[in-house]
């Protein structure tokens, strides 16, 4: 798989986080040339809205740096902000609307992370972009339940 590389700013608004939420699930399909369909496709547009989404907490109302990059079969994406603390996945109460962010990151990426900077944190994810053969897809997924029926 070729190195690639985008850099851009997101404006810390929500509408603005979907918008490049979209360009860089078309960018990674490109650059994979897989199907829009394909899991690596999805889980890098999820695993990308949650980062930038977060980081609109700490944006100052500044925009947010954004860097997404495959190199090697890997898919980095990093977002900077201007927050000083450095984030920990937490499960959220069951009954609150946010703070599944990072639990949904660390679930989906194969690898996350925070950096500290002079000027906030880095907070970046990695996808393995290699899909699984059909055969090793079937071998790890679930046998169907048998049912007897008298």
């Amino acid at each position: 798989m070729e190195a690639h590389q985008i850099t851009f700013s997101v404006l810390p608004t929500p509408a603005a986080v979907t918008t490049a939420r979209r360009h860089v699930r078309d960018t990674v399909q490109d650059w994979a040339e897989t199907s829009p369909d394909s899991d690596v496709v999805h889980t890098a547009e999820v695993v990308f809205s949650e980062l930038a989404t977060n980081a609109i907490r700490f944006s100052e109302h500044r925009p947010i740096p954004v860097a997404v990059r495959l190199s090697s079969a890997v898919l980095r994406m990093e977002v900077h902000d201007r927050g000083p603390a450095l984030p920990a996945p937490t499960l959220p109460e069951d009954d609150s609307e946010g703070g599944r962010g990072l639990f949904l990151v660390g679930v989906l990426a194969d690898r996350f992370g925070t950096t500290s900077t002079d000027s906030g944190k880095t907070c970046w994810a990695e996808i393995d972009m290699a899909e699984p053969s059909p055969a090793a897809a079937l071998a790890a997924s679930p046998l169907p339940v048998q049912r007897s029926y008298t």
